[in-house]
């Protein structure tokens, strides 16, 4: 093994919506990181050709794809002719699931990780799923509430921009907004409709991050910029290096993605961003005669608690004159969602728990409109990440076993979003055609259907790509990983940021909270590594 001589004040693990925010916030601390991306360099030439053929790959396209050695990444719904580069090659990346658990992992290996692929649709979650025990009787409560969360969220939303609107939506905080977003006339209507015509149904604007041209995301830009940021792509991170006599980390090991040399690297504090599965997988693989289960395994919840968005989606079609064209100008574009639902569900009525919100896009870009429900799955014991004894990766690293289902209340939730889809969509003028659903409208996806969707309709788990939990925070290492900053409690160098360290799902799209959380916890390492690390 290779060892590098420097010593670094943190080493970062992935380059995405966590680690870029990690590496801006622990270098403009005066830190000297490490970042390591497992993935490729990013080339803005033949990454990002000017002249991109249209986005839409076809049935044809993904079966060739699957060949060539996608064939989980080519079922995701963004996978097209010009993304699909950012989507890994599943051959040298397996995971495996339990019999009749299938499960949908999306993955990106490059540097930027998802943000290449992401929505850009950034709500605020609230105390409503930050304290859902206590406010409403079921769940548990995260071990931080909304108040202290608010302050960092502002940080993230001044910092990349978000186009939104106020709207006094208790589920669905307000934030730092730089003005409206773009919306087509019929999705004004359609608001306006679907308010008169169903009072219990609140429709805001959706709230998207600003348009970026320039191809590394801007955490990364910003923290390259203090000149106390080195990244290393191509670096496979295997586990922890442990301090026999501590517990505490020292480093990392990690081999080179090309020639298979194994390295380590060396520093006084680790901060896991590397994906809610990715990050466990490294914990549980770092197993030493101090922590024999993995690091943060004391309690025996690393890895339980799993969680991914309920997904249901629905669309249909409207007049071509209806259609307004994408107006790729002044830092706008036509993000998928123009108007947005929180959760609007009575528990106490509607059978199960939780809720869910809808995403909704109408005539942007072409004649058609889509409604996509995200609903909050309920953690459970049961769902859980685990290494497979026997499959391994590329690189030797034992592949995740993923086992993840929906419950019976989740059964119930997709039920009760196929209904309220359809009655929002009338209630909004749209026209709503019988077997219309997203997973029935061509024949080639009648015939996979069973690939893509559940046999009720719901999205598979882990189509949402909001996987989360397997490292949760708690107040207590007897039933948690984390601490309150996202702080390992067997190993307090450690620090997980990414969608492991959730409680719960909510409802609300992860990417902003996600980096809330790693602004918060990466100010708290730069002002007390030097004193604790």
């Amino acid at each position: 093994m290779s060892f590098d001589e420097s010593r670094y004040d943190a080493i970062v693990v992935g380059s995405g919506a966590a680690g870029s925010w990690a590496a801006k916030e622990l270098t403009e601390g005066g830190l000297r990181v490490l970042l390591l991306e497992a993935g490729r360099a990013v080339d803005p030439v033949s990454d990002f050709p000017v002249d991109a053929p249209p986005g839409a790959i076809g049935m044809a396209g993904r079966a060739r794809a699957a060949m060539r050695g996608q064939p989980i990444q080519a079922q995701c719904a963004a996978f097209f002719k010009t993304t699909k580069q950012f989507y890994v090659n599943d051959r040298e990346n397996p995971y495996t699931t339990a019999p009749g658990k299938r499960f949908l992992w999306y993955r990106g290996r490059q540097l930027g990780g998802r943000l290449h692929t992401w929505s850009r649709h950034v709500p605020r979650m609230s105390n409503n799923e930050f304290k859902s025990a206590s406010l409403r009787g079921y769940g548990i409560d995260w071990p931080i509430s909304y108040e202290d969360l608010a302050p960092y969220y502002d940080v993230v939303e001044q910092t990349l921009g978000v186009y939104g609107t106020p709207s006094g939506i208790p589920t669905c905080p307000d934030g730092q907004f730089l003005g409206p977003a773009k919306t087509t006339q019929i999705e004004e209507k359609f608001k306006t409709d679907v308010e008169d015509r169903l009072p219990r149904v609140r429709v805001t604007y959706g709230r998207i991050v600003k348009y970026d041209n320039e191809r590394i995301p801007l955490p990364l830009r910003l923290a390259s910029d203090t000149g106390n940021l080195e990244i290393r792509t191509d670096a496979v991170v295997r586990r922890l290096l442990v301090d026999h006599a501590t517990g505490r980390a020292v480093g990392v090991d990690y081999v080179d993605r090309f020639t298979g040399a194994a390295h380590a690297a060396h520093s006084r504090v680790v901060v896991l961003c590397a994906s809610a599965i990715e990050s466990v997988r490294i914990l549980l693989n770092s197993q030493t005669a101090r922590h024999p289960a993995g690091v943060g395994n004391s309690s025996g919840h690393l890895g339980r608690y799993v969680c991914d968005h309920v997904a249901y989606a629905q669309s249909g079609n409207v007049p071509e004159h209806q259609t307004e064209p994408n107006p790729a100008e002044d830092g706008f574009d036509f993000a998928a969602t123009g108007l947005y639902i929180p959760n609007f569900c009575d528990n106490a009525s509607v059978g199960f728990p939780g809720g869910y919100g809808i995403q909704i896009g109408i005539g942007r870009g072409k004649p058609t409109w889509s409604m996509y429900a995200l609903g909050e799955m309920q953690p459970r014991y049961e769902n859980r990440v685990s290494l497979d004894p026997k499959v391994t990766d590329a690189w030797g690293v034992p592949a995740a076993r993923i086992e993840c289902t929906h419950s019976a209340d989740e059964i119930r939730m997709v039920a009760h979003m196929r209904s309220a889809v359809r009655e929002i969509a009338t209630a909004g003028g749209l026209p709503v055609e019988a077997n219309h659903d997203l997973e029935r409208r061509s024949i080639a996806l009648r015939l996979l259907r069973s690939r893509f969707f559940t046999d009720y309709g719901a999205y598979w788990p882990g189509a949402a790509v909001h996987e989360s939990g397997g490292a949760r925070m708690g107040d207590s290492p007897h039933n948690s990983v984390l601490d309150p900053y996202c702080q390992v409690w067997d190993a307090e160098n450690v620090f997980v940021t990414d969608g492991a360290c959730f409680v719960s799902s909510g409802f609300q799209n992860h990417t902003l909270t996600m980096m809330a959380l790693t602004v918060r916890t990466c100010r708290f390492i730069a002002a007390h590594y030097a004193r604790n690390y």
